[in-house]
């Protein structure tokens, strides 16, 4: 299981969790597979969606 996959089905990760990890994967220099590419795109979503600007 990866840092930033529910336990449980109905589970959601937290911003921090996620951050976290996708911290660690900077830090240990693993940017270029499919778990760093999966945890910028969730983070990404939800800063938008926190964030979001209507125009």
């Amino acid at each position: 299981m990866n840092a930033f996959e529910p336990t449980r089905s109905t589970d959601c990760p937290s911003d921090a969790s996620l951050l976290e990890g996708l911290y660690q994967l900077v830090v240990n220099g693993h940017t270029d597979g499919w778990e760093f590419e999966q945890l910028d795109t969730v983070v990404y979503e939800r800063l938008k969606h926190t964030y979001a600007v209507t125009l």
